[in-house]
């Protein structure tokens, strides 16, 4: 039987139970308890559970086939058991779809939730005519620290520097885990000047670090871009200026901070 099935059994037999005994809370409880379980991502959607409550709810009152005229008080108590399990969905999908949008390992946010906080800030920076700084920090030579300690140290490494970096932000400042070893640093409100403290703190903090019980040193290349200072057209384009200053802070001897404002002016 499939879990879609299953809900809509189990649904029916918690509505029924919750409407024909009075609308105890302990039914109501145990349907909290019950019911999530058997939901994942998709058929938790408000709009498939109003389906599966209309369609219980006709078979639950037929049940009382006795009445010729169904009571306002079952369509009362029906109307309350769905409104409270809604909220506990809406509490789950929150869950999922942070748990979904989380770096497992560090923490920090993914990949997956760059593109619509980066959105956002941008657009704020944009209506409210504010700079925004993107800055890529790559670690630098850090194949060699898997290859020599292997990958279990390379995550701790990978868990204590991710700490280090937020724990160096302001607050409403933003770090995610790009993927492998690339961190992206967002700065609302912050222009290049305002940008290069915190971003020189990060650096300096990672370079005096002593790192996991192997008391492994490493060093960090960052490369910022600045909105609207270097005239990003969209999103992806500040990240791959960033990025692009990045690369240049790893070809100019690494463990440095480049903007993209100095690549411009060199060119």
């Amino acid at each position: 039987m499939s879990d879609l099935k299953n809900f809509t059994v189990e649904y029916k037999n918690y509505l029924s139970q919750f409407i024909l005994r009075g609308g105890q809370d302990d039914v109501l409880f145990e349907a909290y308890q019950n019911l999530i379980k058997l939901l994942d991502e998709s058929s938790a959607q408000a709009a498939n559970l109003l389906d599966i409550h209309n369609q219980v709810l006709k078979d639950v009152l037929n049940i009382r086939n006795d009445n010729d005229m169904v009571q306002w008080i079952y369509i009362e108590r029906a109307t309350e058991f769905l409104a409270q399990i809604l909220i506990a969905t809406d509490a789950l999908l929150l869950s999922l779809k942070e748990s979904v949008e989380r770096d497992p390992l560090t923490g920090l946010y993914n990949r997956l939730a760059i593109e619509k906080m980066l959105s956002k800030l941008w657009a704020n920076a944009q209506i409210s005519k504010t700079p925004l700084t993107v800055a890529m920090l790559d670690l630098d030579n850090f194949k060699d620290v898997n290859d020599s300690y292997g990958h279990i140290v390379g995550d701790e490494l990978l868990k204590e520097t991710s700490s280090i970096i937020k724990k160096s932000l302001r607050d409403g400042d933003v770090v995610m885990r790009y993927g492998g070893e690339e961190f992206i640093i967002l700065l609302p409100e912050t222009d290049g000047r305002g940008a290069k403290k915190p971003l020189e703190r990060i650096r300096k903090r990672i370079e005096d670090g002593v790192f996991t019980e192997a008391k492994i040193k490493v060093t960090a290349s960052i490369g910022a871009a600045v909105y609207p200072d270097n005239r990003p057209l969209s999103v992806d384009e500040i990240i791959e200026f960033a990025d692009a200053a990045m690369y240049e802070a790893k070809a100019r001897g690494k463990n440095r901070l480049i903007f993209y404002g100095r690549l411009s002016s060199e060119k």
